[in-house]
């Protein structure tokens, strides 16, 4: 496949109005939501001043996704998405618009964050798998792993555009009104929601039919999985990656605040080049490896990258360092040359989560049998993101006992030797992946606009209501994703 018939195809889900709408509205409500989460770590940092309080924070914020998100995609792949997403949407709204009502009037605690932190992990436990799965009910399996590429996307350029807005909302107007923004930001999904109607031979439309019959159990989802080797890996990588982001969530208030001795400014500055390496990396590069077949080797290399980063901004935290860094940036007239190559690390280290997260993801989803499809995406969101509270706990702790920029040091070497392990011991992360043939190739006919596949067109609701259904990250995604703890798509 040529360069150009690998971006083309990766574009493809665009072409179905439903998703091209949807992906706007998530765009926009995980903006909102990285805005919130970038505040909400400086809030935390002005009231304490202490990462222990950090990686609390993120612990409670991130427990949730661990003891909900099993039973939520059963849930999921039991009922009507859409409206399981009306109601955790506007419960998000909701939480946001009552932080920021604390600030505002300047009677938040820190224990308020922490309520907060978990009602809010609850909401985004039940709002993931739904979220994920919905992709796939869009567009239909043939560009279920693309329209994955493409979440991936929108949430890199909230990545990318979020923590510096937040920065500047913060500097120039205050904590409360980037919350304020957040809870705004989800009424761009429910007008999303709105627009979607599936028709009666849609993908989604037998799961509907039957919606409220038990489909199986979590457990179903589990030995699934562990019958194959190569789709264990797929929750593996993801795994390794958040113990790096994790700790780079935690930790850059306090290495922004103590160490370098810059303001919140300077922390979305750092975080949001971070989420322009993302972005790239999704726009340029993720099109181009798409078929790669040895993807363990791929997603180690890059895991390992990612630790070379994190070791990077501890070099650039010495204060030798600092003070030639600003020395030569003086010369060459650039300000705050400090800032400028901690972003640039932060930058370079953008390059893993897409690739790694985007790859096992859609080949999880590709791969996953139609009517499991929430139940796998929870459990990837159990193993992952339900690991990050401890993560977070511990990395908090030893950035309190040892500093951030060592904390920063031992995540690395911890991630480097856990990668070195996975390769030596799992011959499966060595060999190649064999793929749906779905995935490997563009369609020999591109599917007409509005028309492919044959899943919705958007209009209004019927007359008697019978509308069709539709969010970390994703982590995002998560997705995830690389994702942040509370409040974040597929990250979220």
């Amino acid at each position: 496949m040529t360069g150009a018939s690998r971006f083309g195809h990766m574009y493809a889900p665009l072409r179905v109005a439903n998703y091209r709408n949807f992906l706007i509205g998530q765009t926009i409500s995980t903006m909102g939501s990285l805005i919130q989460m970038t505040a909400q770590s400086w809030v935390v940092y002005e009231l304490t001043r202490s990462s222990a309080a950090l990686g609390t924070i993120a612990m409670l914020g991130s427990l949730p996704l661990l003891l909900v998100s099993p039973y939520a995609g059963t849930l999921a792949d039991r009922i009507d998405r859409r409206r399981l997403l009306y109601g955790t949407q506007a419960a998000l709204a909701a939480l946001a618009a009552t932080l920021a009502i604390l600030v505002q009037t300047g009677t938040v605690q820190i224990w308020h964050l922490y309520v907060l932190a978990v009602l809010t992990g609850i909401v985004t436990a039940l709002d993931g798998p739904a979220l994920q799965a919905f992709a796939a009910d869009l567009t239909g399996p043939a560009l279920v792993r693309q329209a994955v590429s493409l979440n991936m996307m929108g949430f890199q350029v909230s990545r990318m555009v979020g923590p510096s807005v937040a920065g500047l909302l913060v500097g120039y107007y205050g904590s409360a009104t980037a919350f304020w923004v957040n809870a705004a930001s989800f009424l761009a999904v429910i007008l999303a929601l709105l627009r979607v109607r599936f028709h009666a031979d849609s993908p989604e439309a037998p799961r509907r039919r039957h919606a409220g019959q038990a489909p199986g159990t979590t457990m179903d989802a589990v030995r699934h999985v562990l019958r194959n080797p190569t789709v264990v890996n797929f929750y593996l990588y993801p795994l390794l990656y958040m113990v790096g982001a994790a700790t780079t969530m935690t930790l850059y208030p306090v290495y922004v605040g103590d160490v370098l001795q810059r303001d919140a400014r300077a922390l979305g500055t750092i975080i949001g080049a971070w989420g322009a390496g993302n972005l790239v990396t999704s726009f340029l590069i993720l099109p181009l490896v798409q078929n790669v077949r040895r993807t363990g080797i791929l997603s180690a290399f890059l895991l390992v990258w990612f630790g070379a980063m994190l070791a990077l901004l501890r070099f650039i935290a010495l204060p030798a360092s600092m003070a030639a860094i600003e020395g030569l940036g003086g010369r060459v007239g650039i300000p705050d040359p400090v800032v400028a190559v901690a972003s640039v690390a932060t930058f370079l280290s953008g390059i893993t989560g897409p690739i790694v997260l985007s790859m096992a993801s859609g080949l999880q989803q590709a791969m996953a049998p139609p009517d499991m499809r929430a139940r796998l995406a929870a459990l990837g969101t159990t193993i992952t993101f339900g690991t990050q509270p401890f993560v977070s706990l511990a990395v908090g702790y030893a950035g309190e006992v040892f500093g951030a920029p060592t904390a920063l040091l031992l995540t690395a070497g911890v991630l480097t030797g856990l990668v070195i392990l996975l390769v030596a011991f799992r011959p499966s992360v060595r060999a190649e992946v064999v793929r749906p043939n779905t995935m490997v190739s563009p369609p020999a006919t591109p599917p007409p606009p509005e028309s492919a596949p044959p899943v919705a067109s958007v209009s209004t609701p019927d007359g008697d209501g019978t509308t069709g259904t539709t969010h970390s990250p994703a982590a995002a995604v998560l997705a995830t994703a690389g994702a942040p703890p509370s409040g974040h798509r597929g990250a979220r």
